[in-house]
């Protein structure tokens, strides 16, 4: 499907690499797909690649999933893994706004509660943010108490942590 690649970009022709959407990894990166069509992992592939033509060797290591969009006032984004169903031993929590705009949608692991990714549609969240507690591993409580530390431009936009925090109290028994 794509020009196959090495963790380092590299294709089986000295000095020649690949990135972006004809790039394809020859073994998957987590859950990631061999071929991924999203500006961000192109941006972060040249950004590998631009470090190993200039001495400094690296290996493509993009991290967390992540991808935002917006289709005309419908913002979407996502960071970390949130499947349409749960995946055994994942539970996830769903939050819907009552003018049908916006919603949420986090995963989290059934057994320790770690939190594994969170969907966001209608609402801007910052990335740093849910990538750091991802690295960190954060509980799913941790992630609902702090979920206006995520908020983007909070002065700008309205904020439904205290919606979300009581839906998420009601459904899991939460303080």
């Amino acid at each position: 499907r794509g020009v196959l690649v090495n963790r380092f970009l590299e294709t089986n022709a000295p000095d020649v690499y690949a990135i972006g959407d004809c790039a394809e990894q020859r073994e998957a990166i987590g859950n990631r797909r061999n071929v991924e069509a999203v500006w961000y992992t192109g941006r972060m592939m040249g950004e590998t690649v631009a470090q190993t033509i200039c001495g400094n060797k690296i290996e493509y290591k993009p991290g967390h999933w992540f991808n935002s969009a917006k289709f005309f006032d419908i913002e979407y984004q996502t960071y970390g893994w949130v499947f349409s169903k749960p995946r055994e031993g994942e539970s996830h929590f769903h939050w819907k706004h009552e003018d049908d705009t916006k919603c949420i949608t986090i995963c989290f692991d059934e057994e320790t509660d770690t939190f594994l990714g969170i969907n966001t549609f209608g609402i801007r969240m910052r990335h740093e943010v849910f990538n750091r507690w991802l690295n960190e591993e954060r509980k799913v409580e941790y992630v609902i108490k702090n979920l206006s530390e995520a908020n983007f431009d909070p002065e700008f936009y309205s904020q439904y942590e205290t919606e979300i925090k009581q839906a998420f109290s009601k459904q899991f028994q939460f303080d």
